[in-house]
């Protein structure tokens, strides 16, 4: 479907959705999710693109694919040098992004409103207190404090496919 609605707008493919139909890529989709789940990450990707396009009206220029885990025992015990007992689980956080020069980074993800955060903004705001918004602006003030000065390299419209631990 997303194919089609490119067409039939007469509009031009990035190089990701090049990409994605590579043969390069189904390669690499094979390695990580195994043959018989190469075909529903590639279905994943693809809506995911589609997804971000209806609401951005314009195409991803990149995918992220975060891989799950699941911490048996010892949670957070590693960050005091502990000792934990991870696993890795068949589920994963995929996201389809684009940078803007907007100085804003916008996420949504599926089943929750979209995150705006101003990058010109970067001191902490109380509205935003154990928000998804104050750890993405708080990773971007860390990252101006270390000398990061060019917030309008990284402002992004991101999208996730699926629901995915977003605090509210």
């Amino acid at each position: 479907m997303y194919e089609e609605n490119k067409e039939a707008r007469g509009m031009t493919y990035t190089g990701l959705e090049t990409y994605v139909q590579q043969a390069a890529f189904h390669k690499t989709l094979s390695r990580l999710y195994g043959a018989e789940g190469a075909e529903k990450a590639h279905s994943r990707c693809m809506e995911v693109m589609e997804e971000f396009y209806k609401i951005f009206d314009r195409s991803a220029e990149a995918l992220f694919s975060a891989p799950g885990r699941t911490e048996i025992g010892g949670n957070h015990t590693d960050h005091q040098k502990g000792c934990v007992l991870a696993a890795s689980v068949d589920l994963d956080i995929l996201a389809a992004v684009m940078p803007t020069q907007s100085g804003i980074i916008r996420v949504l993800s599926q089943g929750y409103p979209m995150i705006e955060v101003d990058l010109r903004e970067l001191d902490p705001k109380e509205e935003e207190i154990n928000t998804s918004a104050a750890l993405i602006r708080g990773v971007a003030s860390c990252m101006s404090a270390m000398g990061w000065s060019a917030p309008s390299t990284l402002p992004m419209n991101c999208t996730f496919p699926s629901r995915v631990s977003v605090l509210p």
